[in-house]
């Protein structure tokens, strides 16, 4: 008896219809007309319908709904889909889990073990927000002692205000000290109450000066000095003039912060006038300049003029001398004019 040939379709296709798997069943006839129709099935599928008639498809008849299995109802006999990870696809007691990331492929047909799990945290979660919600009561933290204690300044400053004044009264007499600031709390609960220079009446001036030294030319930490110059148009002087006392209590001048005895902010009527005081002429200044552009952050064409204590002593008393001399011819002249007048009442009594 010849042995069967196991490789034949028809024998493949018999030895399958007997497993739980899908059956299918194959036309006998020509294999080159049976794998004709294999492939038409695999690139066109079932072309069949009730509409055509004859074609290159063999057409079908009626499948019962009975026969078809329902892909919920048994997803393995169904589909073949055997077991494993795939064996309870489409299985109506269990619905398919979403991972917990985007990308956390390790929960993706977790075991039962993990779901049950998943569902005794879920089950816990209500009680959680219950005392979540308890705790929204805001809680007072205890004050930090570093923001309570005071911040003490390298040096002690001292605020002074010269309000418009005739130019024949003391200079040092009219001006008034205001405060004295040793610490960074201090700075800005006077800074904070100080009108800005753009809200100062025209001529008149503050001095932020170091403790102890007098903001006069003839005091013994300026007399050996200077000063550098610094004329600002309108509008602009109130951010030049924080950041400038900003720079001051900070100690930004670093090792020429020694050098600098005060600054001055002169209100006037067609300009502000900013003036930096030092105890040398010469020495740091430079450095004092270069610091004051990069604080001040000022452009590269302002102009900064230095003038010496002595050279201001001397031209203010060049100032006063013609000052004195106008004020002897005004004087002469208007005795003269007395004179003039007096005269012909004398005649006319002779």
């Amino acid at each position: 008896m010849a042995q069967k040939d196991d490789n034949s379709p028809s024998s493949l296709w018999t030895r399958r219809s007997n497993s739980s798997k899908l059956s299918l069943s194959m036309n006998k006839g020509d294999p080159s007309n049976s794998r004709e129709n294999s492939d038409s099935t695999k690139r066109f599928g079932n072309t069949a319908s009730g509409h055509s008639k004859g074609g290159s498809f063999n057409p079908i008849g009626h499948i019962p709904t009975s026969a078809v299995s329902s892909p919920t109802a048994s997803g393995s006999s169904a589909f073949g889909l055997g077991s494993g990870a795939f064996a309870s696809f489409g299985a109506s007691g269990k619905t398919p889990k979403t991972p917990g990331t985007a990308f956390d492929f390790g929960k993706v047909g977790g075991d039962k073990k993990e779901t049950d799990k998943e569902e005794r945290d879920s089950s816990k979660r209500p009680a959680a927000r219950k005392q979540q919600s308890a705790l929204q009561t805001p809680v007072q933290e205890a004050p930090n002692k570093e923001l309570t204690q005071p911040w003490p300044l390298r040096y002690s400053w001292i605020v002074y205000y010269r309000p418009p004044t005739n130019k024949n009264s003391d200079y040092e007499k009219s001006m008034k000290p205001l405060c004295r600031v040793a610490t960074a709390q201090n700075f800005w609960t006077v800074y904070k109450h100080l009108k800005r220079p753009s809200l100062l009446p025209a001529v008149s001036d503050y001095h932020f000066f170091k403790e102890g030294i007098r903001p006069v030319w003839e005091d013994e930490e300026n007399k050996r000095g200077g000063k550098w110059i610094m004329r600002l148009k309108k509008g602009i002087a109130d951010r030049y003039w924080e950041n400038l006392l900003l720079a001051l209590i900070g100690d930004q001048f670093a090792e020429a912060g020694e050098e600098v005895c005060g600054a001055v902010v002169s209100v006037r009527s067609g300009e502000d006038v900013f003036s930096i005081w030092t105890k040398n002429d010469g020495g740091r200044n430079v450095k004092i300049r270069e610091t004051l552009k990069r604080v001040l952050d000022l452009p590269a064409d302002t102009v900064l003029q230095w003038k010496s204590h002595d050279d201001s002593i001397t031209q203010r008393h060049a100032v006063d001398q013609a000052r004195q001399e106008k004020n002897q011819q005004s004087a002469s002249r208007r005795n003269t004019m007395a004179q003039k007048q007096e005269k012909p009442e004398d005649e006319g009594k002779a």
